[in-house]
């Protein structure tokens, strides 16, 4: 399966990517965070695809909290190792 587009960000903005990045590396074990995004389908299709990179973030759930904002909520996982 190809990778959706990464949707386009201000320059003046932190890039997506780097978004997702930041969350599993400030998000403790065991706890909860609610991610919220542009409610498009170009958003929902790349942070969906993005955050399954991550083995660590698990997505509890996901909706529309209002017409223009869509949430994801992540827990992260204890290390493994």
């Amino acid at each position: 399966m190809n990778a959706p587009p990464e949707p386009p960000c201000p320059l003046d903005r932190k890039p997506h990517r780097e978004r997702v990045k930041e969350i599993d590396a400030m998000l403790p074990e065991g706890k909860t965070a609610s991610v919220c995004i542009d409610n498009t389908p170009e958003h929902r299709a790349w942070y969906l695809h993005e955050i399954a990179k991550y083995p660590r973030l698990t997505i509890e759930s996901q909706g529309d909290l209002t017409s223009e904002i869509y949430v994801i909520k992540v827990r992260k996982e204890p290390s493994r190792n």
